[in-house]
């Protein structure tokens, strides 16, 4: 039997559920990863610089040989944070991915079309990952603060204060891998559903979408205006250039990935036209229908 509007929204809301348990499993992960950083740097590396009688840091081309070079620092990062976080985005985008293909198990998608997209989404995260990872944005943060430290002379014991607030971050404040990862990593575990949201629909033929999700004090009015209602394919590509701006749009905004744009949390549910009827008898018949 096909299915109803009611069981797909329950397995939207699911999915939507897991996509919050990970954001937040995503900041943990990377919280106490900071914290494992934080004792590295601060036992391991701040203890190797060379410091005058007073407590400061010696202004020394040894001390800013380390600081520029800071192999074991680098090291800590790839070896231990990266790669703990790497594993953690894995389990996360398979999770997801049952997720999805769960959702769209009803409309009964070939074999080689569920293959075939599968194998496009595992391309994306892949290099996702690789530019996530394959940078030293870290460690080059902390390593400024070290030179700057070392050129100024500044005490070690205020240069440790300074380095715990940036690594670990204070009330109210993320600290230096969980601003990284709230910024770069987040709105991807929502792209990635998206992005095979799209394939599947296209795939299966399902050219109406459900704009679904909630309305807190922050959201968009791009959003407000059309949360819990249902569109064809084609209005929704219409949003790429109408409107022009909102609030929070990216650049290059792509709706069917990025949808309301910055920290956008809603959805795409996409659904047939016989389900579209009953939520809205009035809706177009989609262009895109064959």
């Amino acid at each position: 039997m096909p299915p109803t509007v009611t069981e797909l929204r329950k397995k939207a809301r699911e999915r939507a559920a897991l996509l919050r348990k990970s954001e937040k499993g995503l900041l943990d992960k990377a919280n106490a990863l900071q914290r494992r950083l934080h004792a590295y740097v601060v036992n391991y590396f701040l203890p190797s610089l060379e410091v005058n009688p007073d407590n400061t840091i010696k202004n020394t081309n040894v001390n800013l040989k380390k600081a520029n070079k800071a192999t074991g620092l680098k090291r800590f990062i790839k070896k231990v944070v990266n790669v703990a976080m790497f594993d953690y985005y894995d389990q996360q985008f398979k999770k997801l991915t049952n997720k999805t293909v769960d959702y769209f198990e009803p409309f009964k998608p070939t074999e080689a079309a569920q293959k075939r997209i599968l194998n496009r989404g595992e391309t994306l995260t892949e290099g996702f990952l690789n530019d996530l990872f394959d940078n030293n944005q870290i460690a080059n943060d902390i390593q400024d603060t070290i030179k700057k430290a070392i050129v100024s002379n500044r005490n070690q014991t205020q240069l440790k204060k300074v380095l715990t607030e940036q690594i670990k971050g204070k009330e109210n404040k993320f600290g230096l891998l969980e601003n990284y990862h709230y910024r770069n990593g987040t709105d991807e575990l929502q792209a990635y559903t998206r992005e095979l949201d799209q394939n599947f629909s296209t795939e299966a033929g399902l050219n109406y979408a459900i704009y679904a999700g909630g309305e807190i004090q922050t959201t968009r009015k791009f959003c407000s205006d059309r949360v819990g209602q249902v569109f064809n394919r084609e209005t929704i590509l219409k949003w790429n250039t109408t409107p022009q701006d909102w609030s929070g749009r990216k650049e290059n905004n792509d709706i069917l990935t990025d949808l309301g744009g910055y920290n956008c949390r809603h959805n795409l549910d996409w659904i047939s036209y016989e389900l579209a009827k009953r939520i809205n008898p009035n809706i177009e018949k989609s262009k895109y229908d064959n």
